[in-house]
């Protein structure tokens, strides 16, 4: 199929490359943040898509097609992965024509996830904003043609391993002038489709400061490390240096306090979300530390019907402050829910976000300051706006 793809050279190496530049710029911001310590995870897409030609004379001599590509992968992070790239191409002969158009490609290739640093770890590798550029050759009829092609898309999180969403793509084959009895120009085709992602969910990432052994095991593995035999003298686990009510027993997750949102001392709560997650904690994510705290706050609320209870939610300074504000609000909002489900009525736990201020513990553990706190509420009053004052 030698006149099959042969429309105009305009875009040629220097065009393409113009695009690489432009994918750097991409990655150069996102790169700038905090890196998610997320492992290197395999993916695979699959991109079904309707294809046109561009120009003449492939759109006078095929009409549409279908266009099908298969990119096997591996996530370097949040924001960059490498691929390679198989694509078949076919589209049949228009009216008075009688040779259908057919190709097959291979290249390798980078995608880019521009708001991948933003993205939550209960997202994957497929999910948000992406782009990517591929290079390689095309084979067409016995003709093996230098190609490249650009795809803009978008992934709907459907499952922790699949995300779904619409892609545009542009392809260019260049056609060398030395081909004889070839158009000397380029082709240009533009498919429209679906890309299906499969891929492995974030792994949960470390905290720097933060010592699994220094909380007993029936606690989150959240506190500081604290010297071995640290003072404690409401003996409740929690060292006094650490804990906010050093004189009442109370759990590690609340820093020792009782769990009691209505005796008019500010509740401090440790959610355990993890980074950039407004999620309340999975199965596997301490929940079965959380449920028991946060069903003792219910309880304590649905037995005293005077008592109204600000949650404030908080995040680490690992963001933007708009974003972390907004953080924020979601994780209270995800508490509130949690406490409406189990029979406590909305307008009772009114919600505010308070963003990266109020740090818990500052420069030592980001972990910590993802937190919400209950604050009791005089009657007819609003949710407060400043921090606690600390022990």
């Amino acid at each position: 199929m030698r006149s099959s793809y042969t429309p105009a050279r305009a875009l040629g190496l220097r065009h393409w490359a113009i695009w690489v530049a432009g994918l750097a710029a991409l990655v150069a911001t996102p790169l700038t943040e905090r890196p998610a310590a997320a492992a290197e995870a395999f993916t695979l897409q699959l991109e079904p898509a309707a294809a046109f030609w561009l120009d003449s004379p492939q759109s006078d001599r095929f009409n549409p097609g279908f266009y099908l590509a298969l990119r096997p992968g591996i996530a370097l992070g949040r924001v960059v992965s490498l691929q390679l790239s198989y694509a078949m191409l076919y589209t049949p002969a228009a009216e008075g024509f009688t040779e259908d158009g057919s190709s097959h490609a291979l290249m390798a290739g980078v995608r880019i996830r521009p708001f991948g640093t933003l993205q939550s770890d209960d997202s994957h590798y497929g999910g948000g904003l992406w782009i990517d550029l591929n290079l390689g050759y095309a084979r067409t009829g016995d003709l093996d043609r230098f190609a490249f092609d650009v795809g803009l898309g978008y992934g709907f999180q459907l499952t922790p391993s699949f995300a779904l969403g619409p892609v545009v793509r542009y392809s260019q084959i260049l056609q060398a002038n030395d081909t004889p009895n070839v158009d000397p120009s380029d082709a240009q085709l533009l498919t429209v489709g679906l890309n299906f992602t499969f891929g492995e969910a974030y792994e949960a990432e470390a905290d720097a400061g933060v010592c699994p052994e220094c909380a007993p095991p029936e606690a989150p593995k959240a506190l500081p490390c604290a010297p071995t035999g640290c003072p404690d003298r409401d003996h409740d686990g929690v060292c006094d240096d650490f804990d906010k009510c050093p004189d009442d027993v109370g759990p590690v997750a609340a820093l020792g306090c009782p769990v009691d949102p209505c005796t008019g001392k500010p509740l401090i709560v440790l959610v355990q979300f993890r980074y950039n997650s407004a999620a309340l904690p999975a199965t596997a994510d301490h929940a079965e530390y959380m449920d028991p705290m946060l069903d003792a706050v219910a309880e304590a609320i649905a037995k005293d019907p005077t008592c109204n209870v600000c949650i404030l939610g908080y995040a680490s300074q690992e963001g933007p402050p708009d974003h972390n504000l907004d953080l924020s609000r979601r994780r209270a909002t995800a508490v509130q829910g949690y406490l409406t489900a189990r029979g406590v009525a909305a307008a009772r736990i009114p919600t505010y976000g308070m963003g990266e201020t109020c740090l818990l513990v500052p420069q030592e553990s980001d972990v910590l300051n993802r937190r919400v706190e209950f604050r009791r509420l005089a009657p007819g009053g609003t949710c407060p706006t400043t921090c606690t004052v600390s022990k």
